[in-house]
């Protein structure tokens, strides 16, 4: 039988320390051999609005104890916004009324039928904050109390919720340039028993901050090395939230993987459409993987007052298949989404 979850069911499947052991299993597996990606790919092409772009996003990955391997797409409309001078990527919800197609679809690989299907929403957000949780473990003060975060959205909060679960944060506070959206964040996530104080300014926020998180979709840096005072940590979710300075200024650097940017492919001859952000040619070689604090094969901070600098810079096939398996498991458990036969994604045919 294959399992069809949605959102809700995911969001009651989701045990955060589960998760996080077995992300980092995964990635502790990843140089041994036994967990192997594919570089996240973008295809384009031109869309009826002049202004926009269709892109059609795929990543994979497979963790052998597990027995998974998961596939994550997404179908998307995009464009560039400018909201008080800061520009942002925007994904359009034009499918169904007023809503985005994401999906992770979950194989397995002991006989390769389709074991599940679930959307990519909250195991897209949770994974991208538990990456950078096991990243803050590896590299923050372990006695950060006052984080200053950076965004208001979905990743802001899985952030806020990953980096107060694994670290004795007592004060938050939270920058965005909406101030409605910061006042309505600072109220609902205030409830969870950690102060939360929306600030004017991305400076006011950080500033003091034990740890900062920039979990943003701008397009243009807010964090420069000169606003990282000693001591501190910094965890960015993309390379587009800083300038390079940053890389000079931090005592460790420690990145998601090596694997680099994302892969970009456009019609032929077509040098650029609206909505696409390409990453800066870089050396990824130089810097250790996350992987490589969590199988000791890197060391994190020496002193409190090192500057530490955790980029998750991009996304891999691993995280959904290791929250992936363990979502399944506990869906099954709990009797959550429906069943239907795996027979009709199977063929007779030999592919």
């Amino acid at each position: 039988m294959t399992r069809i979850l949605d959102n809700d069911d995911v969001r009651q499947a989701i045990d955060l320390d589960e998760c996080l052991e077995a992300l980092a299993t995964a990635y502790r597996d990843l140089p041994e051999g036994r967990s192997v990606n594919r570089p996240t790919t973008h295809i384009y092409t031109h869309h009826a609005m002049g202004e926009a772009s269709y892109s059609f996003k795929s990543v994979e990955g497979a963790v052998e104890r597990f027995g998974t391997l998961a596939l994550r797409v997404t179908s998307d409309v995009v464009r560039e916004e400018t909201y008080n001078g800061s520009v942002r990527l925007e994904k359009l919800p034009l499918a169904g009324r007023g809503l985005f197609l994401g999906l992770v679809q979950l194989y397995s690989l002991e006989n390769g039928e389709l074991m599940g299907i679930m959307p990519d929403g909250v195991i897209q957000q949770t994974r991208v904050a538990i990456t950078s949780a096991l990243g803050a473990q590896a590299l923050c003060r372990p006695d950060a109390a006052r984080l200053g975060l950076i965004g208001t959205g979905g990743q802001a909060r899985a952030h806020f919720r990953l980096l107060t679960h694994v670290l004795p944060i007592k004060t938050v506070k939270v920058y965005s340039p909406r101030p409605e959206h910061r006042q309505a964040f600072a109220e609902e996530m205030g409830a969870d028993g950690v102060e939360v104080e929306p600030t004017g300014s991305v400076a006011s926020a950080i500033a003091g901050c034990d740890i900062i998180c920039t979990a943003t979709s701008t397009s243009s840096a807010i964090i420069t090395g000169d606003m990282l005072e000693p001591g501190v940590h910094y965890n960015a979710i993309r390379e587009f939230e800083h300038d390079d300075t940053v890389f000079d200024k931090a005592d460790i650097t420690g990145i998601h993987t090596r694997m680099g940017g994302i892969r970009h492919h456009l019609p032929p001859g077509v040098d650029h459409l609206p909505g696409i952000r390409q990453e800066k040619p870089r050396d990824w070689s130089v810097y250790p993987e996350i992987s490589d604090f969590l199988a000791g094969r890197a060391s994190g901070r020496t002193s409190t007052d090192q500057i530490t600098f955790f980029l998750n810079n991009i996304g891999i096939g691993i995280q959904f298949a290791a929250m992936g398996h363990c979502i399944l498991k506990a869906a099954e458990k709990m009797g959550l989404g429906k069943e239907i036969s795996t027979d009709w994604f199977l063929q007779d045919i030999k592919p």
